[in-house]
């Protein structure tokens, strides 16, 4: 639009100087104007919808690679609580070795979590418990 005012008085300028009229500058620049305002309103238009288009697909662009970093924070992070549980799914196995208790009775060793042995009858079978 500014550049539509510029060319009109340009080129009433240069008329009113060929001419020698000086109310021929005013007359040529208004109906340069008035006749180049319908393009120059057109093509602001499109290039306000490019500007707008390219806008959009700049913003859809910025707002996926947003997301795509989030996914990549969360699967990171996800990785890393599975790492942690694993890490302390080791450590109550390894706190569970520890606490294992030896009794040894005549017969056999037996490992238990507990401080006595099963009960035998006399043949050396387990008393079930009731």
């Amino acid at each position: 639009m500014f550049i539509l005012l510029i060319i009109a008085i340009i080129i009433g300028g240069i008329v009113a100087g060929l001419t020698g009229i000086g109310f021929l500058f005013w007359v040529v620049s208004i109906f340069v104007f008035i006749c180049g305002l319908p393009g120059a309103l057109i093509n602001w238009f499109i290039q306000d919808k490019i500007d707008y288009a390219q806008d959009r697909a700049d913003y859809r662009e910025t707002m996926r690679q947003i997301h795509e970093d989030i996914r990549e924070d969360e699967r990171e992070m996800r990785k890393q609580i599975r790492h942690e549980e694993y890490l302390d799914h080791l450590d109550r196995i390894e706190n569970k070795r520890s606490q294992s208790i030896y009794n040894i009775d005549a017969r056999s060793i037996h490992y238990y979590n507990h401080s006595e042995p099963r009960q035998r009858d006399s043949k050396g079978r387990f008393i079930s418990k009731k």
